[in-house]
């Protein structure tokens, strides 16, 4: 690996090289803004770690150019890993199962790509390969990030220390993304306060995750086993149904040591949550904990352009699998505007709004995994109390209570609203996380559509490429408006109308945008998120202002 020089100099340092770290350099790069990311691990750590990627993500993935399609290829099949089963055991009797998340063909009416479930390691692998191929991005592991400084010029000048050798470099860049991830180092150096949430106060809650190489084929497809028996109580994940799982469990710090965690101890866990003896080596065992916080503001205001993204700015339960996703829109939320002002399309200002606009969406996303969490401990005291005759009396009254469980606990697993369906600007809404309308609202993403552009099929997404803004103009308006905007705009719009630029496969979608009428034009940012809807060439100027002002 390229050794680290004495001095270096580049746009952005990027410090964590975890998939949020990655995804902003590479989303960075796109801007033709040179980035250092330097990663204090030599080789990528341990459990916990994520096991499915959501729409949103990958839309940003497909923005940024990346193959989508081989990413699907080397995840798990929607087939293996499409169910929520909650069980005595793997290979004993299975109480109730729920689909997890929405994966199958009907999905692709509200998004281009469907969520699927792909083991973070190798996530990290596709996108360690892209930053590789990528001439604006160097990646250093065994780099420590130690501190930094600002010059007179307002440069950030950061000392970091190859960890091999002790020796203490020097990289100087126009800003600083701390990508630390929830232990980050970085963050208190830059005295960005990271707390608990008031609303969601909460005691520490510990795991410990057992990653084991078992080939598991000869039961059920599924992607979590909720198990519970006298003997274990935990989840299984699955990475591969062929080789790779992870148990999950909760202990006591208090009553438990992580000393008692011996290989033997949790062989006995995972024998007896499979519920059968088979082969297995266990690959790591490892002890966390977590609950919800997330800092106080996502921009230090001792260097102001300094920034936390991702799991260095929000902590969540991993019931509901939102951290890095949501560290993965952070990134896309904070790169567009770094741009923006690199660009001079607007003042330094606009930099505020990152995290105006992406940590209400934490809050949100923290607020679900709690409530999860919470739902699940009363199924799981359901799930504990089955009664061995399931066909008497208490057996019909018990399938009742469990039945109700489920379904209170469906939406845990169908958070579609908090993947594709946040809105800038929104407080928390109190709508079930499975409901998703999709509309012209002024901060929402922009719903997708499939449509026939350049003789292809692609998504309405893919009109908005992240290289400048995009108007979506009403059918015969381009003489109305396209002209005069071009006039007024000191920053690229591109215009595409409907019927003449782009011909909609279902037309639902253009009432969905209010673009029915003629003399109208939806206005979008980089990001593809909505600006709004104008009549005229000075409403656009008005929209746009309002999206590069802090």
């Amino acid at each position: 690996m390229e050794s680290l020089p004495p001095f270096s100099k580049t746009s952005v340092l990027v410090v964590g090289g975890g998939p949020t770290g990655l995804t902003t350099a590479l989303l960075l790069a796109r801007y033709y803004l040179q980035v250092i990311v330097v990663e204090r691990h030599h080789h990528r750590t341990g459990q916990p770690k994520a096991h499915a990627i959501n729409p949103r993500s990958l839309e940003i993935f497909r923005q940024i150019g990346l193959n989508t399609v081989h990413l699907r290829d080397i995840g798990v099949p929607a087939e293996d890993g499409d169910a929520v089963r909650f069980v005595v055991s793997m290979a004993g009797k299975e109480h109730g199962i729920l689909p997890y998340e929405r994966q199958g063909p009907e999905t692709l009416a509200i998004t281009p790509e469907p969520l699927f479930n792909i083991p973070q390691p190798i996530l990290e692998s596709f996108l360690e390969k892209a930053v590789a191929a990528n001439d604006k991005i160097t990646f250093y592991r065994g780099v420590q990030w130690d501190g930094c400084s600002q010059t007179e010029q307002t440069a950030l000048s950061s000392n970091v220390m190859e960890r091999d050798t002790a020796n203490v470099k020097i990289i100087e860049s126009d800003y600083i993304l701390d990508c630390g991830g929830a232990n980050s180092r970085a963050r208190e150096q830059l005295e960005i306060p990271f707390s608990p949430l008031p609303q969601f106060i909460q005691n520490e809650v510990h795991h410990l995750s057992v990653h084991i190489n078992a080939d598991l084929t000869r039961f059920k497809p599924g992607t979590l086993w909720w198990v519970a028996n006298p003997l274990s109580e935990g989840t299984f994940i699955c990475y591969d149904r062929s080789s790779s799982w992870v148990f999950v469990t909760y202990y006591n710090p208090e009553t438990t040591s992580p000393d008692k965690f011996t290989d033997g101890y949790c062989r006995d866990l995972v024998d007896n949550a499979i519920g059968e003896k088979v082969p297995y080596e266990i690959l790591s065992i490892t002890a966390w904990s977590t609950w919800p916080r997330t800092a106080e503001s996502y921009q230090s205001k001792r260097f102001h352009h300094t920034f936390v993204v991702g799991d260095a700015a929000h902590a969540f339960p991993p019931t509901g699998g939102l951290g890095v996703n949501t560290g993965i829109a952070d990134a896309q939320n904070l790169a567009w505007k770094i741009h923006a002002v690199e660009r001079a399309w607007a003042d330094d200002s606009v930099l505020a709004t990152y995290g105006k606009e992406r940590r209400p969406v934490a809050v949100a996303n923290a607020h679900q995994s709690v409530k999860n969490q919470v739902k699940l401990r009363s199924l799981k005291a359901a799930l504990r109390d089955a009664p061995e005759d399931r066909t008497s009396s208490d057996g019909s009254e018990w399938q009742k209570r469990l039945d109700g469980e489920l379904a209170d606990n469906a939406e845990h697993f169908d958070s579609i609203r908090l993947q594709i369906g946040y809105i800038y600007g929104e407080e928390i809404s109190d709508e079930p996380c499975s409901l998703y309308v999709p509309g012209a609202i002024p901060g929402s993403r922009l719903p997708h559509a499939w449509i026939l552009h350049d003789k292809k099929r692609i998504s309405t997404l893919d009109l908005v490429d992240g290289t400048g803004f995009v108007l979506l103009l009403s059918p015969g308006s381009t003489d109305l408006l396209s002209d005069k905007v071009s006039k007024i705009a000191s920053v690229p719009i591109h215009t595409f109308s409907v019927g003449e630029d782009f011909q909609v496969i279902d037309e639902s979608w253009v009432d969905a945008v209010r673009l029915s009428s003629r003399g109208l034009g939806l206005l979008i940012r980089p990001d593809q998120h909505i600006i709004g809807l104008a009549g005229s060439a000075e409403e656009v100027g008005h929209l746009l202002k309002s999206a590069l002002r802090g």
